[in-house]
């Protein structure tokens, strides 16, 4: 297993100009572009949907009720990773209709305070992210025996200009030290085994932040007419006529940042299962906007 964490404090002097046209570009498209095939969508029908009461924020002080905002339920709990940079923690939660607290792990983040924006800053990115890769090793190392590597920088960090890569949970044979590692998140070793042993990491979100911006509350009554949108967006346009089953959709809240997942099976007579993962931004309290779908087929 190789993971790279470098250290490298150059920073580019264009990097502000850049990150001005990325974000312009990036929204110009999010409001305008019609849709890529299987990776993004429409997002007229998103434009007009009132959110503000129906997410249940105070924006007095800024807290969402919880990371999820709705979830449909098959009697199935869900899982969820947060890590909370200012105090170095890992925390994991189940949730099923409350939030439970299965187990917390001291962490590592990155030896520069800060969300990460630039490759070498580091920094320690912040959203909502997913497992892409996994890497297992039958000895132990610097970077421990296991990695997770997370979906850094998504489509959140594109519009916002956050640049860099290579940004991984995973577990090490030395002494963890608070804010001592290159952006990554790292566990001691047989606790980063322990977390794997209780979840699976693989199918896990993994929301970070210098502060969790959470109550911890049941989440609100989905609004059927979101829960429509939301399912249209869900599927490919070749499924969209289609007869499809849903199983348990759940909306993942962070800041401006909200992520819906959901299995869905496709009743074409060939049995398609698939996995779809849309990405909404919330520029403001009264608008959401669609800017990727992800689909994948089992």
């Amino acid at each position: 297993m190789t993971v790279y964490d470098h250290k490298d404090t150059r920073r580019s002097t264009g990097s502000i100009f850049t990150k001005t046209v990325l974000f312009v570009a990036v929204l110009l498209l999010s409001l305008f572009w019609d849709g890529l095939y299987d990776v993004s969508y429409s997002k007229k029908s998103f434009q007009a949907i009132s959110t503000g009461a129906t997410f249940h924020i105070d924006f007095d002080d800024g807290l969402w009720d919880g990371p999820i905002l709705f979830h449909t339920g098959n009697g199935k709990p869900v899982h969820i990773i947060l890590v909370k940079k200012a105090v170095q923690k890992l925390y994991l939660y189940c949730y099923d209709g409350h939030y439970q607290l299965i187990k917390s792990y001291n962490c590592s983040t990155g030896e520069r305070r800060g969300k990460k924006q630039e490759e070498h800053d580091q920094k320690t990115p912040e959203g909502i992210y997913f497992n892409i890769k996994v890497y297992r090793d039958s000895k132990v190392t610097l970077f421990g025996d296991r990695a997770f590597g997370l979906n850094y920088p998504d489509i959140f960090d594109n519009l916002e200009g956050n640049f860099g890569s290579g940004i991984f949970i995973h577990g090490s044979n030395q002494t963890i030290k608070p804010f001592s590692t290159n952006g990554c998140v790292v566990l001691n070793t047989r606790d980063l085994a322990d977390l794997d042993r209780l979840v699976s990491l693989e199918k896990t979100p993994v929301i970070i932040g210098k502060q969790l911006p959470y109550r911890f509350e049941t989440a609100g009554k989905e609004p059927a007419e979101l829960m429509m949108l939301l399912k249209q967006a869900m599927l490919p346009e070749r499924y969209q006529s289609l007869n499809r089953k849903f199983g348990s959709i759940t909306v993942f809240g962070f800041k401006k940042r909200i992520v819906a997942v959901s299995e869905v099976k496709i009743k074409d007579g060939k049995g398609t299962h698939g996995f779809s993962k849309i990405y909404l931004y919330r520029p403001h309290k009264n608008r959401l906007v669609l800017l990727k779908r992800e689909w994948r087929e089992q």
